[in-house]
């Protein structure tokens, strides 16, 4: 019984052992790409923020890639040690998406506010060519205009120089052709986005951070499991008996 337990439990072992690589290859793309998300939209990001959780996600994906690793070599082996380390490695790797999914609780408002204030600080800069690239792929790619709406695009540097005008990058793709940018008549307001980016852009930032929480969701039922299995190898894991030789002759006894 004891003996089927064990193996039942070493070969647990092995494919959670597998399957925290994966795992620490779907963590390390999570991170990855907030990193590449913060730095496509850097000139409007006010706070740095999303990349705490990020950075430790990373540092969580490199410790599964280690831990899984050492939770092979440790059920193929049935090492104590190994199992042990094995142990306290996925304890720290709770640990720590425990304070990845803390720290972006707590930063949420702040990433949000950041938001807000980078690409209205990127709309009033609209004639520097730094702000000016950033807004248009913004404004493009999420079909939108403005921080909040259009009418965004009055109070500003730029507004104040084409009057009653957005850019071009608020114009429709479909209907391009005949939009002028105007939106002071109904008729031509059919011709460009109304809505404003604020949304779209928060809804992206947010998107990574509810990746975070359903990969740690996942992981954290896998180092559960592996918790209980490497417990189970340990306890059952049974010491080599030493027995006492005696000299009767030419030959020995135990």
């Amino acid at each position: 019984m004891g003996e089927g337990c064990s193996r039942t439990a070493k070969c647990v072992m092995i494919i959670l052992g597998i399957l925290f690589w994966a795992a620490a290859a779907g963590l390390m793309f999570v991170g990855v790409r907030i990193f590449q998300t913060y730095n496509e939209f850097e000139d409007i990001m006010d706070s740095p923020y999303q990349l705490i959780p990020a950075a430790i996600v990373i540092g969580a994906a490199v410790f599964m890639f280690i831990t899984g690793l050492i939770g092979c070599c440790g059920a193929c082996r049935e090492h104590k040690c190994l199992l042990a380390t094995f142990f306290t490695l996925i304890l720290l790797i709770l640990l720590l998406q425990i304070t990845a999914a803390i720290l972006g609780v707590v930063y949420k408002d702040e990433i949000k506010g950041g938001i807000e204030t980078g690409l209205e600080t990127a709309v009033q800069n609209y004639t520097d060519v730094k702000y000016q690239h950033t807004v248009d792929d913004i404004q493009e790619q999420f079909k939108c205009c403005g921080v909040h709406n259009y009418t965004d695009w009055e109070g500003v540097h730029w507004g104040a120089n084409s009057t009653g005008k957005v850019p071009q990058s608020c114009c429709k793709k479909a209907t391009i052709a005949n939009c002028t940018g105007s939106y002071l008549t109904e008729d031509d307001r059919k011709y460009i986005h109304e809505k404003g980016c604020i949304d779209a852009v928060e809804d992206l930032f947010s998107s990574n951070l509810k990746y975070i929480a359903v990969f740690g969701a996942i992981l954290a039922v896998i180092m559960l499991m592996g918790m209980v299995f490497a417990c189970v190898l340990i306890c059952s894991r049974k010491e080599v008996p030493y027995m006492n030789l005696e000299r009767s002759g030419d030959t020995y006894r135990a």
